[in-house]
């Protein structure tokens, strides 16, 4: 009876325990959601495509071709990451900071 009786008094404390446990290996659904990192790279994509679709003035041809080098390699960079299915948010982030090395557009 005694042993019994110190089982009811663990029980709660184990099911917490329990509990907790479940809850951590379980992830959260909004962290895992990353549809607006994708939507927002389409976007970026669709626009540095635009860019390269523009043609550069003859004034500042070298320039401009080395803008489109970067764009090119920064449109290589999202198709490699999709392709292995990388983190979209991440891929969103590391092509939000090279973005910022481009030239400024004149």
């Amino acid at each position: 009876m005694l042993l019994v009786r110190s089982y009811l008094c663990w029980l709660p404390a184990l099911a917490m325990l329990g509990a907790a446990h479940a809850m951590a290996a379980t992830p959260d659904p909004a962290l895992a959601d990353t549809s607006g990192c994708s939507a927002l790279i389409d976007i970026v994509q669709e626009s540095l495509r635009g860019e390269l679709s523009l043609s550069c003035p003859p004034s500042d041809k070298v320039a401009c071709e080395s803008k489109n080098g970067q764009i090119r390699a920064l449109l290589d960079i999202i198709d490699q990451r999709r392709k292995r299915n990388a983190d979209e948010c991440d891929t969103l982030a590391q092509v939000n900071r090279l973005l910022g090395t481009l030239p400024p557009k004149t």
